[in-house]
C-alpha cells in the first residue's frame, strides 16, 4: 500500500535554482507583488482567491505559508526570475500534502510565456519527490485553463480526464481537468518532460482555402454544419439538437486531442473573409500498433459543398502529414480513410487525392437521421511512396 503520510517538514525553506529561476522562502516584502498577482484578471478568472484582494490578505497568505512549512502541510516558494538583468518576483509555486498531494502555481503577467513556470514546477516537483518523499503529485484546473495545462503537460503530468462539477469557482462548482505525476528515478538529467506530443496546428495556405486552428467565431458555423440533415444522416455521433455548447465541447475535445498526441484538426476557412467552410482531422496519431500512420476525416458546411474545398484541404493535409517531423510535419508514412460505401461525395474526395480503395466492409456502420440504417464501409489508404 502506498504511504500517503505527510512528509516531515524541513528545518528551513530550501532555496532551489536551475540557473534561470530561483525558488526561495516567501517574505513579508512580497506582499505587494502577491496582491498584484491576486488582482490580475487571469488569476481572478481561474482561481477562487478573495475579491477584492487586499494587502492584508497577502500578509495573511505569507503567514499561512510559514505555518505550512512548520507543520508540513504545505511547501510554497516565491519564484524569482530574470527581468532586464535583475532577479524579480515572478509568482509562486506550492506543493500541498493533502491527501492527495497536489500542486498549485501562479505567475505574474510580466513573466508569462517565457517558460519560467515550467522551470519552477520542475524544481518543486523534484524536491517533493527526492527530498520530501511525495508518492505522487496531482494537478487540477478548471476546464479550458489551457495555460495551466501547458505547464503541467510540459512537466510530464499525465492527463487523466475531466471530472464533472469537481472544481470550486466564484459561480459554484464547474468541470475540471486532472493529471498526475509520479516519481521517476530514470528521468533524464534535463528534467521532467512531456509524456505526449502536443501537436501544433500550423496555418496552411492554399489556392482556395486557408487551414488554421478553430476560433470562437467558428462556433455558429459549426452549429449550422452539424445541424444540417445531410451531415446528420452520415454522422451517427452528432447531438440533436446541436447547439453552441456542443460546438464548444467539440472544439475543446479537438484541442485536448492535440495536447495528448492523438490528432490534429484544422478549420478550413475562406481566405477572403476567414469564414469556416469545413473541418479536417488527422487522428489516430498515437496508435501503438501503427506509429507512423494516421486516419483522415472531414466534413463541409452546406454552403461549401461542391466547390472543391474539401478536396483541396485533404491535399494540403496529406502533404503536411507526409512531411517529416523535423521539417514541421506529422512524419506519417501511411494514411487511411473510411466512409460509407454509399457516401459518393466523401469517396470522390478520397479518390481525387490518390487514396486507393483497399476494402469493402459489410455492415460497417450506422447512418440515417435516427441511425436506423446499417451501411457498408469503403476503406482507403495512401502510402507516402504512392506520390
Amino acid at each position: 500500500m502506498t504511504d500517503l503520510a505527510a512528509p516531515a517538514p524541513p528545518r528551513s525553506v530550501p532555496v532551489l535554482t536551475d540557473g534561470v529561476v530561483t525558488l526561495r522562502a516567501q517574505q513579508m516584502s512580497d506582499a505587494d507583488e502577491l496582491t498584484a498577482l491576486a488582482r490580475d484578471p487571469a488569476t481572478v478568472s481561474w482561481t477562487s482567491v478573495p475579491t477584492p484582494y487586499r494587502r492584508s490578505d497577502a500578509l495573511d497568505r505569507v503567514r499561512a505559508v510559514e505555518a505550512g512549512w512548520c507543520d508540513g502541510s504545505m511547501f510554497c516558494w516565491t519564484i524569482e526570475a530574470p527581468d532586464d538583468g535583475r532577479a524579480r518576483f515572478a509568482g509562486q509555486v506550492e506543493l500541498r500534502t493533502g491527501p492527495p498531494p497536489d500542486v498549485g502555481f501562479g505567475l505574474a503577467p510580466w513573466a508569462r510565456g517565457r517558460g519560467f513556470m515550467t522551470r519552477a514546477l520542475r524544481l518543486a516537483a523534484d524536491w517533493g519527490f527526492d527530498v520530501a518523499g511525495f508518492p505522487v503529485l496531482q494537478w487540477s484546473a478548471m476546464v479550458d485553463n489551457w495555460t495551466s495545462w501547458r505547464v503541467a503537460h510540459a512537466c510530464g503530468f499525465a492527463f487523466e480526464g475531466t471530472r464533472t462539477l469537481a472544481h470550486p469557482s466564484r459561480d459554484g462548482l464547474v468541470d475540471s481537468w486532472h493529471a498526475v505525476l509520479r516519481p521517476d528515478p530514470q528521468r533524464p538529467v534535463a528534467g521532467r518532460t512531456p509524456v505526449t506530443t502536443w501537436w501544433p496546428v500550423p496555418v496552411l495556405v492554399g489556392d482556395r482555402v486557408r487551414l488554421r486552428p478553430h476560433a470562437e467565431a467558428d462556433l455558429p458555423r459549426i452549429v449550422e454544419a452539424c445541424s444540417d440533415p445531410r451531415a446528420r444522416y452520415w454522422n451517427a455521433t452528432l447531438a440533436h439538437p446541436y447547439g453552441l455548447d456542443d460546438a464548444r465541447s467539440f472544439v475543446r475535445r479537438l484541442r485536448l486531442q492535440e495536447s495528448l498526441g492523438q490528432a490534429v484538426t484544422w478549420a478550413v476557412a475562406d481566405p477572403g473573409d476567414d469564414r469556416l467552410l469545413a473541418n479536417i482531422t488527422v487522428f489516430g496519431l498515437d496508435r501503438p500498433y501503427a506509429p507512423d500512420s494516421g486516419e483522415v476525416g472531414y466534413w463541409a458546411h452546406p454552403d461549401a459543398r461542391g466547390r472543391g474545398v474539401v478536396t483541396e484541404a485533404v491535399r494540403m493535409v496529406r502533404e503536411h502529414a507526409f512531411t517529416p517531423v523535423a521539417d514541421g510535419g506529422l512524419g506519417r508514412t501511411r494514411l487511411q480513410l473510411g466512409t460509407s460505401w454509399d457516401n459518393t461525395a466523401s469517396r470522390h474526395v478520397a479518390e481525387r487525392n490518390g487514396f486507393r480503395l483497399v476494402g469493402h466492409f459489410r455492415r460497417d456502420g450506422v447512418a440515417g437521421v435516427d441511425n436506423e440504417l446499417v451501411h457498408d464501409g469503403a476503406w482507403y489508404d495512401l502510402l507516402h511512396e504512392d506520390g
